[in-house]
C-alpha cells in the first residue's frame, strides 16, 4: 500500500534536490522530473541535424519525446498515436506527420513515406510487437531507444530477418526516468529559457490533498482527453 504525506524523507537531498527558479510555477517544474526526463532519454538515439525519427506512442512521454527531438536536431518527426489532442500538441511540439494504426501496418506506412526507412525510432508506447516495427521500420545504421514501460512477464520479438541477420548495424538502448539534481537542473533551464512549454502536459487539475484518489482514479480510466492530471495542495 502507498501513501501520501505532507512530510516526506529524501534520501541523499543533496544530489537529488534542486531549487526551482522563483518565477517557475510548481506545475511548471513538475513535468521534468518524470515526463520530460524520460521522453527526452529517448533521444539517447542518438539523433542528429536533419534526421527523420518515428516516435511510437504519444502520451505524456512521447510528447516529451518529440519535444526532445526537435531540440535535437531532427527534420522530419513522425509520429503514431490516434488521440486527437495528442495529436495537436505533438505538432506543437514539432510533429511533421502523423501515423495511425486503425488505418493499416504502421511499418508498412512509415515505409511509404521514408522508403529506406527512417533514422531513429523512440519507443514511447505501444505493445509486445513494438521492438520489432521498430527494427523494421529503422534503416541500416539507424538507432533505436525505448522509453516504454513492459510487463515483466512480456516477451519482445525480434526476428532475425529484421536486423539483415542481425548484420544491419542497427542500435538498441533503453533506459527509463533518470534522475538526480544535476539532470534536473538541465531540465529545469530549458523550461525557465523558453525551448519547451511543459504545461501542454497538464489537462485536468484538482485541488486539495481529498482530491488526490479522484486523480488517481482518472488516470486508472484514462479518458480521451487525458493527458497529465495535477493536484494542486494547500500546505497552510
Amino acid at each position: 500500500m502507498e501513501y501520501f504525506a505532507k512530510f516526506f524523507h529524501v534520501n541523499n537531498a543533496d544530489s537529488n534536490l534542486v531549487l526551482l527558479p522563483e518565477d517557475m510555477l510548481p506545475e511548471v517544474a513538475l513535468m521534468t522530473v518524470d515526463m520530460m526526463s524520460t521522453g527526452f532519454y529517448g533521444v539517447k538515439a542518438e539523433i542528429s541535424f536533419g534526421d527523420t525519427v518515428v516516435v511510437l506512442g504519444i502520451g505524456p512521454v512521447g510528447l516529451m519525446a518529440v519535444a526532445g527531438a526537435k531540440l535535437k536536431g531532427a527534420g522530419r518527426i513522425i509520429v503514431v498515436g490516434t488521440r486527437p489532442n495528442c495529436i495537436e500538441i505533438a505538432k506543437e511540439y514539432g510533429a511533421t506527420d502523423v501515423i495511425s494504426y486503425k488505418e493499416g501496418d504502421i511499418v508498412k506506412q512509415i515505409l511509404g513515406l521514408e522508403k529506406g526507412g527512417v533514422d531513429a525510432v523512440i519507443i514511447a508506447g505501444g505493445n509486445q510487437d513494438s521492438f520489432a516495427q521498430a527494427i523494421a521500420m529503422t534503416k541500416e545504421g539507424g538507432k533505436i531507444a525505448n522509453v516504454n514501460f513492459f510487463d515483466i512477464k512480456d516477451t519482445l520479438s525480434m526476428p532475425a530477418y529484421l536486423w539483415g541477420l542481425c548484420m544491419s548495424n542497427k542500435d538498441i538502448k533503453g533506459g527509463f526516468c533518470p534522475g538526480g539534481a544535476l539532470r534536473i537542473q538541465k531540465l529545469l533551464n530549458m523550461v525557465q529559457y523558453n525551448r519547451i512549454d511543459t504545461t501542454k502536459l497538464i489537462t485536468h487539475r484538482y485541488y486539495g490533498f481529498d482530491k488526490i484518489e479522484e486523480a488517481f482514479n482518472i488516470m486508472d480510466k484514462k479518458p480521451a482527453n487525458l493527458i497529465k492530471p495535477v493536484v494542486f495542495i494547500n500546505w497552510d
